[in-house]
C-alpha cells in the first residue's frame, strides 16, 4: 500500500521559539485491481457493483496450478465437473447455471470448442496467462445469452510492466507417471510498446484408467466395455505471441497469436485405445 505523507510546516512564535506541526497522512491511495469485464470499461473492483474475483499472475505463480480448472477451484460460486485427469473435458457451473451459460473469453474473444461448445480448459496453457477476471451473475445485456451465469475472461501475457530490455523467464517441473512440463519466454516494454513471446509443453504417460474386467466377461465386469491395458497419456504443446504500440494521438495497435495442440488418450467402448486431438 502506498501512502503519501505531507510534511509539517514550521511557524515562528515570537523571536525565540518555534514549533513544527505533526505530519499529516493523506488518505491511502486505492490500489485495488482494475477490471474491465464487468462493464467493458476500466473500473476498480472496489467501485464496481458486480461480484468480481481477480486471479493475478502472482496468484498463479504461488498456486503452482497445472491447469486452468485448478486455478478456478477456489473461486466462490464456481463448481466443476471433470471427466478424468490431464486433458479431459471440464465443465464449469457458475451460480448454479448450466455450463453452456458461462461465457469464457480470451483477450475479449469468445473461447469454445467446436465439438462440445464448451471452453477447452484442460488445453489452455497456464504459463501464458497474465490474469483472470471472474464476474459472477448475469451479464447477458453486455455479452449475450451465454453469459447468464457470468463471465470468465482470461488475459494472456503481453509484457506490459516488464520494464525496458528483453527479460527472459521460464520454468521446468516433473511429477509422477513420467509427467514433465516446461515453458520458456521473453518479454519487454518501452514507454510506447510492449511484447511477449512464449512456448510451453507438457507430457505425461498417465495411467490405465480401465483396470477391471470388461463388462460381459465371465464372472462379471468392473471395468470398461473392452480389455484396454494401456496407459492414458496426454501431451500438449503451445505457443503465444503478443505485441502492442501506442501512438502519440492515443491510438493503440496490438496483435495476438495463441495456439495450443493437445493429444489426449482415453479408453473407448469397444476398441483397445482411443485418441483425441484438441486444438485451441
Amino acid at each position: 500500500m502506498t501512502i503519501r505523507l505531507t510534511a509539517g510546516l514550521a511557524a515562528a512564535l515570537g523571536a525565540s521559539s518555534a514549533w513544527a506541526a505533526p505530519p499529516v497522512a493523506a488518505p491511502a491511495e486505492d490500489l485495488s485491481d482494475v477490471v474491465v469485464t464487468a462493464t467493458r470499461s476500466p473500473q476498480r473492483t472496489s467501485e464496481t457493483l458486480a461480484a468480481t474475483s481477480v486471479i493475478t499472475r502472482a496468484d498463479i505463480v504461488r498456486r503452482q496450478a497445472n491447469s486452468l480448472s485448478d486455478l478456478l477451484v477456489d473461486t466462490p460460486s464456481i463448481t466443476q465437473t471433470n471427466n478424468g485427469g490431464l486433458g479431459k473435458q471440464t465443465s464449469i457451473n457458475l451460480r448454479g447455471t448450466d455450463s453452456n451459460q458461462v461465457l469464457v473469453l480470451v483477450d475479449g474473444v469468445r473461447y469454445g470448442a467446436a465439438s462440445t461448445g464448451l471452453a477447452a480448459l484442460a488445453d489452455f496453457p497456464v504459463s501464458q496467462i497474465e490474469r483472470i477476471e471472474i464476474v459472477r451473475g448475469p451479464r447477458s445485456s453486455l455479452y449475450g445469452a451465454d453469459a447468464v451465469g457470468g463471465v470468465i475472461q482470461i488475459f494472456t501475457r503481453d509484457g506490459q510492466g516488464a520494464g525496458a530490455g528483453a527479460r527472459p523467464y521460464g520454468s521446468v517441473s516433473a511429477g509422477t507417471y513420467k509427467t514433465y512440463e516446461g515453458n520458456l519466454g521473453v518479454q519487454g516494454a518501452t514507454q510506447r510498446s510492449h511484447y511477449n513471446v512464449s512456448l510451453s509443453g507438457l507430457t505425461s504417460d498417465g495411467f490405465d484408467a480401465c483396470t477391471g474386467r470388461p463388462f460381459g466377461a465371465p464372472g462379471g465386469g468392473a471395468g470398461c466395455f473392452a480389455d484396454q491395458p494401456d496407459d492414458d497419456g496426454y501431451n500438449r504443446y503451445a505457443g503465444s505471441a503478443r505485441a502492442g504500440y501506442r501512438f502519440d494521438n492515443g491510438w493503440q495497435l496490438s496483435g495476438h497469436y495463441l495456439r495450443a495442440d493437445g493429444d489426449n488418450e482415453y479408453d473407448g467402448t469397444t476398441t483397445d485405445q482411443s485418441d483425441s486431438i484438441q486444438e485451441v
